[in-house]
């Protein structure tokens, strides 16, 4: 097992130290472990929606809108969705 040192801004370390004190996590490396472990499967799952998006953009072919219909589209839905 590698062994890292990591310096963190004492609020994050707090925050920390307040994870393994609420009994949830047995010390700071298992709750930074855990966090690890869900950053990694949160991109994995990223790089498959990517691919599983470019995979039925280039199945479903030429596309007969144009690009600005297309860039007013995306600008309208990041307003709705307040991006």
């Amino acid at each position: 097992m590698a062994k890292m040192t990591i310096s963190l801004p004492d609020h994050l370390a707090e925050y920390v130290e307040n994870r393994v004190a609420s009994g949830r996590y047995s010390s700071a490396d298992a709750f930074l472990a855990e966090l690890i472990l869900k950053d990694q499967l949160h991109h994995k799952l990223d790089d498959e929606e990517l691919r599983n998006i470019l995979r039925q953009a280039e199945e479903s072919g030429p596309s007969e809108r144009r690009i600005p219909d297309i860039l007013s589209e995306t600008k309208a839905k990041l307003r709705d969705n307040h991006l």
